[in-house]
């Protein structure tokens, strides 16, 4: 990261934050609940970058005399909002503008000037300002160098595919030397091959704001390639529960359990989560453990009884069952076609999404069920454990 932009950013007595410290990378995504505070950070971020911001008593958490910001730089610095000598430019777009002027302030000054130049380019020459700040994001990914692009909900109005052509907008920008910090609610936007990118907010029942950096995991090249701009993966981010499935075919099928039980899955804002095979699960459970995100694991044991074990899967039930723990691991006998009660290897999708959805509710298997409840439980409020 270049040495002028943030590092950290320090907010006390600030709207719903008591004493917050905020790690920002190059790209830094604010995720978490309706109302957690994710735009207060924004806020918190152009209060202490730009000069023309005015802070009011709303600004000031109620029952605070006072309240104070602070950032560091990447080069050690400290900035403040009586001394921002050395802050980078701010580039701040609020979801309330979205159909209209976009960026929120006016330039304090010139480098400030030169950042918001491109947008308003942009936004003159547009017929809809949803479009413009797709075009606006992209002059300043050929134009600008050292900014801090700021965007609330940048998803609003924008088709799926534009959400991951906005990812790879962000890292151009960043390429160029600047930093994007934005709130979402789209999974198109994040990834869960980069999770120190993401950045967990959440409020405590006293309402106080806190944010939490997920930490990196280590992956190989074919898994970053297998999630990235994967939001179906992605979603388990915005999930309340994740049931951590090997492929399509349990994919397909759970959404009708949990229909015959009288449950709908996405209503419970619960992902089935199709892992790209079995060795994967170990991984997605310790993302899901990062990410505070409560799951539930379905997978086949691959254990015959008319074969002798084989060690290599005997080896990997046993790290799934430890990873995971036994309370949060449904095992399949011998796999799911044994327990849904069709044998053929052929159209397996197809297959189960037929056999599945024509079983009487009283007739599902007992593992289908039991994993859904888990999931239903794990999704209600309440904080979870991951002992």
């Amino acid at each position: 990261m270049p040495d002028g932009l943030i590092r950290e950013i320090r907010a006390v007595n600030f709207r719903s934050a008591r004493r917050l410290s905020v790690d920002v990378g190059a790209i830094c995504a604010l995720i978490g609940e309706p109302g957690a505070g994710k735009s207060n950070v924004l806020l918190a971020l152009r209060a202490l970058l730009d000069p023309g911001f005015e802070l009011s008593n709303a600004d000031v958490r109620w029952g605070a005399r006072s309240l104070s910001l602070e950032g560091t730089l990447a080069d050690g610095r400290v900035i403040s909002m009586r001394k921002r000598a050395g802050a980078p430019p701010l580039v701040h777009f609020p979801a309330e503008l979205r159909g209209g002027r976009l960026v929120a302030g006016e330039p304090a000054d010139e480098a400030a000037a030169l950042a918001h130049e491109p947008v308003a380019r942009a936004l003159a020459g547009s017929p809809a300002p949803r479009v413009a700040l797709v075009r606006g994001l992209e002059a300043c990914a050929e134009e600008t160098t050292g900014a801090v692009f700021a965007i609330e909900e940048p998803e609003l109005f924008l088709a799926p595919q534009a959400h991951r052509y906005l990812r790879r907008l962000f890292r151009r920008l960043v390429a160029r030397g600047n930093q994007v910090v934005f709130t979402t609610h789209a999974p198109g936007l994040l990834s869960v091959a980069t999770l120190d990118e993401v950045n967990l907010v959440s409020r405590d029942e006293l309402g106080v704001t806190a944010v939490e950096r997920l930490r990196p995991i280590d992956v190989d090249d074919a898994f970053r390639v297998m999630c990235e701009f994967d939001a179906e993966r992605a979603e388990l981010f915005m999930s309340r529960c994740a049931i951590l499935v090997e492929g399509m075919t349990e994919k397909i099928a759970f959404p009708f359990v949990f229909r015959a039980l009288g449950h709908d899955a996405d209503r419970e804002q619960i992902s089935i989560v199709e892992c790209g095979g079995k060795s994967n699960l170990p991984l997605f459970v310790e993302i899901c453990k990062r990410a505070r995100v409560p799951y539930v694991v379905v997978h086949d044991s691959d254990m015959r009884p008319d074969r002798e074990p084989v060690e290599s899967e005997v080896r990997l039930n046993a790290l799934i069952r430890r990873r995971a723990g036994a309370r949060r691991t449904v095992v399949l006998e011998p796999d799911f076609e044994g327990v849904a009660g069709f044998r053929s290897r052929t159209g397996k999708p197809k297959r189960a999404f037929r056999h599945i959805g024509e079983t009487p509710p009283d007739e599902l298997p007992e593992p289908f069920v039991r994993a859904v409840r888990l999931a239903l439980t794990a999704a209600r409020p309440g904080p979870p454990s991951y002992s």
